[in-house]
């Protein structure tokens, strides 16, 4: 692909994935529910902190479920979306709750955070990263996160068995399983997985693979 052609690809990208997630968030009903992460408690807890302590930064925050959460523990969060809806949603679901949250609209291809986190939290979202984006995302996180700071990040990989599901963007990329871990081989590794899981945030039932990494960053 030319330069050009890159340029036009990713106006194309940034305003399709824009508009499709646009849709679903401009609704009053709250497209991915509001019921928090599950494993969110034990990830603020790994840190051995109060959490009035800890700084958070949620990236690809959606409807700001998760963030809200973080924030209604007592922690200082920061969260950004691609989508203006969303960042909307988030600020009115903090008010709503009563907590403070600096929300604002970002794209992860085009990230530029001056901040330290002590937690650096991301969900379905690293997928949409373009390929000449994603070393220079990960060195950047390392400037991003405190010492003994933690990261969080899952993203789907391909399995041939598995269907694409029936919402899945062609911005999207299925990455290969493991390969989410080999870019923190020299940070101390919490937790690693791969799972299998149901899903339905299409209205039709669908599987998705997925490989998640916490890991500790130590100088």
């Amino acid at each position: 692909m030319n330069t050009r052609d890159n340029i036009y690809f990713r106006r194309y990208y940034m305003d399709h994935f824009r508009t499709q997630y646009e849709k679903c968030y401009d609704q009053e009903e709250y497209y991915w529910g509001l019921e928090p992460a599950s494993f969110l408690q034990g990830l603020l807890d790994m840190t051995g902190k109060d959490p009035k302590d800890l700084k958070v930064l949620d990236m690809g925050c959606g409807e700001g479920k998760d963030a809200v959460y973080m924030a209604e523990k007592g922690c200082q969060v920061s969260a950004f979306d691609i989508t203006g809806s969303g960042i909307r949603k988030t600020k009115l679901l903090a008010a709503n709750r009563g907590v403070d949250i600096n929300a604002f609209v970002a794209d992860i291809n085009d990230l530029h955070v001056e901040d330290k986190f002590d937690i650096i939290y991301s969900t379905g979202t690293i997928q949409y990263l373009f390929d000449d984006k994603i070393e220079p995302f990960f060195h950047q996180l390392k400037s991003m996160v405190h010492e003994g700071g933690y990261v969080y990040l899952n993203v789907f990989v391909d399995k041939p068995f598995l269907p694409l599901p029936p919402d899945w963007d062609k911005e999207e990329k299925m990455w290969k399983t493991g390969q989410l871990f080999t870019y923190f081989a020299d940070w101390e590794i919490c937790d690693m997985k791969e799972v299998i899981f149901e899903c339905n945030s299409s209205g039709i039932k669908h599987y998705h693979c997925m490989d998640t990494v916490i890991a500790k960053y130590r100088v």
